[in-house]
């Protein structure tokens, strides 16, 4: 008797929903995906010649016949160990063919239609791609296809068949968020929204954990000269999420064509985008030019006005399908326009034209395919100076000894004579200010064989690295360029340990690499400073004083540590400037850290094992280190247990090294959790007590070794 009741008041709630969606101007549509032949899939898979080995850790190494071999075994490998955030990672391309889960997804489809990415890369697919990237794309959508046709209970209806454009556009609609794009569009689509760290996988790369407390990444290179066994090192040491769409997944590619690069990929790309070859390690870390400018429209009408004269958008609709019932969805359309200057937000505010670095260039995964095949610091240079990456800093170091750090900015070739602030919101009724080229790759602040025998970077200044006048001119550069000029914590850290280090042997290196402590003139320091100042009284008075008797440092044994940063971190997301930074701020913060430590801990003093953790599963293991720190565990305040969990940082990490002489490099590296994301895998959680204890452990690199240390090998399917 029940059951019909439920029934029924299910399906007039229902109709309540469909009744909304129509008042809202949606329309019910059917829900169609793409049309997927898993025969056809299977067919195609048999072009390819690969096999996988796993080693003891369960990381992959593909060797192949060919490049597009070689992307479509890792296709399959990373496919094995997570379908799911590969698929997550690769839906965001399809714009109007997306079947959105919810609104968050059909934002996403939204902003690929209104950027044309998809258009762009199926316009220039052919022109500006080559045919071996063409064919390593092809591979890897052929791989996942593979897979899919094999596991038809996990494939996303909407995704397959997956091809080569939809890898393209994922990487081009990837780039831009590097250098603050969604930063920007958040900024003038819902300005009052608070940033969430914990979702840092979204259209917003989170790389701002506060003021001077980028939570970026490090990178170090010494040439033979200055270490103290003529070794070449170089520490690969990106931070990024430790889950999700852009955290890093330990591969290696091989092929009989000469790719050989093991390191890290992004669900959803072909490409090692940091990692160590034969003869090259390259190392990335993201920097902060001014790649995007913004431009206040003057409308007029149903247009817009540029030098006097009314013109009018772009138009074109685009169109989201999100998921409803069975096998029903609603479909929305909204208008995606188009200024002369670029990409179009209508606001509450008023509406807004965008212009970004790499607006209609596809060329990313290009750029990247020939950085990971480059075995010399000239290789590299040449495939850097294709310039079709918006920004980073790479640090590299090749088998003859030689080092660079570059500094990569997509930089715009801007006026001159506009007497404008390029940094702020731009008139948008001047057609002067839309610039069309770009400035010379060679005007960048890079840093190539320094006498000073290393290069180095933790998102700081390019101008202050080796603390010699060798270091790049910041004069050199021009303003308009907002090449970063502060200095992270880590970066302090990094300059100053450097520099005092009179020959680098490869334990110093990795001691200045895992330093835990804060400089007295970093952001955390300088707020230490100011709470040992400041007038206390009562119970907050103890908080205060172990705060300010903190040695700075975030060892495992630290027992001021566990204060001092949970106290700090509260309002590390909030605060733009220190100069802002109020007392009444400051004593809530020090106050709600006392509370959670009495709460959990019963003291103020738990040693900082007993506070910080990386967690996956029922795994738990404490970490040394803090934001902005050189090893750094970027972490967020679990208010019901009193701890910190590790969000973002250190992850995969790699140190290459050559002895003298040597053509192929000694390779170590650790992940933070292992190789699988399945939780019944014995590599789910592997790693995380060497990541914790900092052990690195070696990397196979030539293919006899890499099959030697194979304890499994086989072919996909």
């Amino acid at each position: 008797m029940g059951r019909p009741i439920w029934i029924a008041a299910g399906l007039g709630a229902l109709a309540l929903v469909v009744a909304g969606l129509f008042a809202a101007g949606l329309r019910l549509a059917p829900l169609h995906g793409r049309s997927f032949d898993p025969g056809a899939a299977i067919a195609a898979a048999a072009a390819y010649d690969v096999e996988i080995t796993r080693d003891a850790y369960g990381v992959p190494r593909v060797i192949g016949r060919s490049d597009a071999d070689a992307a479509f075994g890792i296709a399959w490998a990373h496919s094995e160990d997570d379908f799911a955030t590969i698929q997550q990672s690769l839906r965001a391309a399809l714009g109007p063919e997306m079947l959105a889960k919810d609104e968050s997804e059909a934002r996403t489809a939204y902003l690929v239609q209104l950027l044309r990415i998809r258009e762009d890369v199926e316009a220039r697919f052919d022109s500006d791609l080559s045919p071996e990237v063409r064919a390593v794309l092809t591979g890897y959508a052929d791989g996942l296809n593979f897979f899919a046709a094999h596991h038809l209970q996990d494939a996303e209806p909407d995704l397959f068949p997956v091809t080569a454009q939809d890898v393209a556009t994922l990487s081009g609609f990837f780039s831009p968020l590097f250098y603050g794009l969604g930063e920007t569009l958040a900024g003038l689509a819902a300005p009052e929204a608070a940033q969430d760290p914990a979702r840092g996988q979204e259209l917003q790369v989170m790389l701002q954990h506060g003021p001077a407390t980028a939570l970026g990444s490090n990178a170090f290179a010494v040439a033979p000269g200055k270490s103290d066994d003529g070794h070449t090192r170089v520490i690969i040491n990106s931070h990024q999420p430790v889950d999700g769409a852009l955290a890093w997944y330990e591969g290696h590619l091989i092929s009989d064509e000469g790719l050989n690069i093991a390191g890290g990929l992004f669900p959803g790309a072909p490409a090692v985008h940091l990692g160590v070859n034969p003869g090259l390690a390259q190392a990335a870390t993201v920097n902060y030019p001014d790649l995007i400018d913004v431009y206040a429209l003057v409308r007029d009408g149903a247009g817009y006005v540029l030098d006097g004269e009314t013109r009018a958008f772009d138009s074109r609709a685009a169109s989201m399908t999100v998921r409803l019932f069975g096998p029903f969805a609603w479909r929305v359309s909204m208008p995606a326009d188009w200024s002369a200057h670029g990409p179009v937000l209508h606001t509450d505010r008023g509406s807004f034209a965008i212009r970004y670095a790499t607006l209609g260039d596809i060329r990313f995964i290009e750029q990247a395919y020939r950085m990971m095949r480059a075995r010399t610091v000239d290789q590299f240079e040449a495939a850097l100076a294709l310039n079709a990456m918006g920004n980073t800093n790479r640090v590299v170091g090749d088998s003859s000894g030689r080092i660079a750090r570059y500094y990569l900015a997509h930089m715009p070739s801007r006026n001159p004579r506009a007497e404008v602030d390029w940094s702020g919101v731009l008139p948008g009724d001047r057609a002067d200010l839309i610039w069309s080229g770009f400035e010379d790759f060679s005007g960048l602040p890079h840093m190539i064989d320094p006498e000073a025998g290393y290069v180095l970077d933790a998102n700081h200044s390019p101008f202050q690295v080796t603390l010699t006048d060798e270091d790049p001119d910041q004069d050199s550069v021009p303003d308009w360029y907002g090449v970063e000029t502060h200095m992270t914590n880590r970066g302090l850290r990094a300059t100053r340990l450097m520099a005092d280090l009179e020959t680098v042997s490869r334990v110093d290196l990795l001691a200045v690499k895992y330093d835990t402590a804060f400089a007295t003139d970093s952001y955390a320091g300088r707020v230490q400073a100011r709470i040992a100042a400041m007038d206390w009284s009562g119970e907050a008075a103890e908080a205060a004083a172990l705060i300010g008797s903190w040695d700075r440092h975030t060892d495992l044994d630290n027992g001021a540590a566990a204060l001092s940063i949970m106290a700090m971190l509260q309002f590390f997301n909030a605060t733009p400037e220190f100069d802002q930074l109020g007392d009444d701020q400051i004593r809530e913060a020090v106050a709600e850290a006392s509370r959670l430590l009495m709460a959990h801990h019963d003291r103020l003093d738990p040693p900082w094992r007993d506070v910080n953790f990386l967690r996956r599963g029922a795994l738990s293991v404490a970490l040394a280190g803090a934001p902005d720190t050189l090893r750094a565990v970027n972490s967020m305040i679990d208010e019901e247990t009193g701890t910190l969990t590790m969000l973002s940082g250190d992850g995969l990490h790699m140190l290459a090294q050559w002895p003298p002489g040597a053509d192929h490099p000694e390779v170590y590296a650790v992940h933070q959790f292992g190789a699988s994301s399945d939780p019944a895998s014995p590599h789910y959680t592997d790693q995380m007590d060497d990541f914790a204890a900092q052990r690195l452990r070696p990397v196979p690199m030539r293919v006899e070794e890499v099959r030697a240390a194979a304890v499994r090998t086989y072919r996909p399917g």
